[in-house]
């Protein structure tokens, strides 16, 4: 796991204690596009089964999006 992945697999673990279940999709989502912005996390599909069911989520979601919009750039 590379240390970007891994801080942000740290910083999710404190921040998520701190947010209530029902919102934990919405901050994991801005947290994880916080780090795609900024920091090469390209492996983190590798790695999602490592995170909980929230930001496992987010994951998924964002890199689908992605993968989308890259589908579109060739048509």
């Amino acid at each position: 796991m590379s240390p970007e992945v891994s801080l942000l697999n740290e910083v999710w673990e404190i921040t998520r204690r701190h947010v209530n279940k029902k919102d934990r999709l919405e901050v994991a989502d801005a947290i994880l596009q916080t780090f795609e912005d900024h920091v090469d996390i390209s492996e983190i599909e590798l790695y999602k089964n490592e995170f909980d069911s929230s930001m496992k989520a987010a994951i998924v979601s964002l890199y689908d999006c992605l993968e989308d919009d890259e589908d579109d750039e060739w048509e």
